[in-house]
Formats: C-alpha cells, sequence, structure tokens
C-alpha cells in the first residue's frame, strides 16, 4: 500500500512512528493515570495498522479518540493524532472517504491550535498528500505535498533527511503527471539531501537512486543534460 509509505517509500512502521505516535513530552506533560488511557490506546492501534489487523486497531483507536475529547478537548492539538490514526485505518479498510475525512479534521484542528505553519502540520499535509497520489488526484496531490514542503522547510531548514523525503515526494507525483525533467530534478536533489544525512548505504538512498535510474531510462537522452541541476527545495 503506497499510501503507507509517504515518507521514505520504505514500509509502513516509519509512517506509524512519525505520524501517530505522540512524542514522550507529552506523555510526560499530560500524565498517565490509566493502564488503558487514550494515548495508549492510539499507540496500540497504530502497532495493529502496522500489523494489517484494521478491525483492531479501529476498535481502540475510536476508544481512544472518545477518551482523548472527554479528557482533553475535542480541539487539542494531540487529538489530531488520534484523527491520523483513524484515517489509516479507514484507508485499511478501503474507506477512502474517510481516510481524506480524518486526515483533514486533523489538519483543522491542528491549524486551529498550532497556527498555519507549525511543523506538525506539515507532516499531516503529507500524509494526505500522499492519500492523493494513491487515488490519482495528482492536482490535489501537488498542492498539498508543496505546501507541506514549504512547512517543512521553514521548521527543518533545507538539509534535512524529512527535506529529502519531502523532496522524492513531489518526484513521485511529477513522475505520475509525466513531468519527468523535473522529478528527475527533484530524485536527484532528493538524493543529495539524503545521501548527506543519511550516508551513501542507506536503504533510502538505494531506492532513490534506483528510482533516479529508472527515470533516466524513461528520457530521451538529449533530455537527460540538465536533470542533475538541483531545484530550490
Amino acid at each position: 500500500m503506497k499510501y503507507f509509505a509517504y515518507r521514505s517509500q520504505c514500509g509502513m512502521r516509519q509512517l506509524i512512528i512519525t505520524t501517530c505516535f505522540l512524542p514522550l513530552i507529552v506523555l510526560i506533560s499530560i500524565g498517565c493515570t490509566d493502564d488503558r488511557d487514550w494515548i495508549t490506546l492510539q499507540q496500540e492501534a497504530a502497532k495493529l495498522v502496522e500489523e494489517g489487523d484494521f478491525a483492531g486497531a479501529e476498535d481502540l483507536a475510536q476508544k481512544s479518540l472518545t477518551h482523548a475529547e472527554n479528557t482533553i478537548g475535542p480541539d487539542h492539538a494531540d487529538v489530531a493524532h488520534v484523527h491520523n490514526t483513524l484515517a489509516m485505518v479507514a484507508y485499511g479498510n478501503q474507506d477512502y472517504a474517510q481516510t481524506e475525512a480524518h486526515h483533514r479534521h486533523a489538519l483543522a484542528i491542528q491549524e486551529q491550535a498550532l497556527g498555519k505553519n507549525d511543523f506538525e502540520i506539515g507532516r499531516t499535509l503529507a500524509s494526505l498528500g500522499d492519500f492523493f497520489l494513491s487515488q490519482n488526484k495528482l492536482t490535489e496531490a501537488a498542492e498539498t505535498h508543496e505546501r507541506a514542503h514549504e512547512i517543512l522547510v521553514a521548521n527543518l531548514g533545507d538539509q534535512h533527511p524529512d527535506i529529502g523525503r519531502s523532496i522524492n515526494n513531489l518526484a513521485r507525483i511529477y513522475t505520475a503527471q509525466n513531468r519527468l525533467r523535473e522529478a528527475a530534478s527533484h530524485h536527484a536533489q532528493a538524493l543529495a539531501i539524503l545521501e548527506a544525512t543519511l550516508g551513501p548505504d542507506d536503504p533510502e538512498v538505494k531506492m532513490v537512486i534506483d528510482n533516479l535510474t529508472i527515470l533516466y531510462s524513461d528520457i530521451a537522452p538529449s533530455e537527460t543534460a540538465d536533470t542533475s541541476r538541483p531545484i530550490d527545495p
């Protein structure tokens, strides 16, 4: 399922950790007074998504949402994490309307609570953008990922692994739109960032190299001369 791998195309695990698991500082600041509090339920739901148990994940995530809304209120920024988990559950159940609805609900909560340019908003937008790509909604995917990229650069700078992944996401969209020269340029820049930040032997680096090699083979030789020219992030 390509949608689950929006960050690195290396599988579901990274998305679950980065998008759905609340930071430890949240656990400390809220406090855990119940062995089955909403944070624990949300984390367990995310693990079940990883394992492909969507029925079990949905039950836990719905309970987590109810507990969270009763504990910290439905408009608290951390409730957005639960909606993102429910979006993945819905995707696993092929309920694509609910997938989009939960991501949009998460985004609305975050924008209201955190402002328009918070890092968490960039991550939710990236997830929503990859959902659009999975549905072949290429215009929406490009617009959403481009906004996500701007937010991530503003928060992380332009030399961070997540920026390389973001640029690679854009390359995937441009490939689907048959904008091959732009896709190749983006893959090349993503490769440079990921090599510098993760090392040349990282699996993500090798995957981008493979993608770039395939893309070059699809471009006429006369058009490849400038494809390694970096773009402005």
